[in-house]
């Protein structure tokens, strides 16, 4: 007997009801946490870096992709911190684009024996304290949980005109208000 009632219970089980209904709540969750899973994990490599119209960059065979950071710049027209024109350069000779240009700073815009320029070192510090005061905030931490330091990277936009002499300027500056890494931003080579 006790083997007709398990039979029975086990064909009783098997019964599917008619009206089965989809649960879309189940589903729409599933895919939420899908869809959040995908965007947490994606990582894309774009960078905000600008360029101004008219610049003539070198062309670069390099296929790294360089970092965000802050950038300058130097058209033959003047220099740019962040997408503010902070200096207008006194050009003399052929004019602006011309192979045999020369790009002077005005005499109040250097200062230290004319190797830092102001206008650029002011904006520098601001950059640089308000990242270190952002980095304060920051719930990230280094391993003594200290806050993360400043990282100290510029990087330089220089169209093809511009003399080594702005560009050590330029440099200069960054090194005086605590810069210590340059990178130099070209254009692809394209075909590669």
């Amino acid at each position: 007997m006790s083997f007709q009632r398990s039979i029975r219970n086990r064909t009783g089980r098997r019964r599917v009801r008619k009206e089965f209904e989809l649960q879309l709540t189940s589903m729409m969750d599933v895919l939420v946490i899908i869809l959040v899973f995908l965007l947490k994990t994606y990582s894309t490599a774009i960078n905000s870096f600008t360029t101004v119209a008219g610049i003539k960059l070198p062309v670069s065979y390099s296929k790294d992709v360089p970092p965000d950071s802050l950038q300058v710049i130097i058209t033959p027209e003047g220099l740019t911190f962040e997408n503010a024109r902070i200096v207008d350069f006194v050009i003399a000779a052929g004019g602006v684009g011309s192979t045999d240009s020369s790009y002077t700073f005005k005499t109040n815009d250097l200062d230290e024996n004319g190797h830092r320029i102001v206008p650029l070192f002011d904006a520098l510090i601001r950059a640089k304290e308000k990242s270190e005061l952002l980095k304060q905030r920051s719930v990230k931490r280094d391993a003594y949980g200290k806050p993360l330091p400043f990282e100290g990277v510029l990087a330089i936009q220089a169209d093809k005109s511009i003399q080594y002499d702005v560009i050590r300027k330029i440099m200069y500056t960054g090194a005086a208000s605590g810069y210590s890494v340059f990178r130099f931003l070209a254009k692809a080579r394209e075909g590669i």
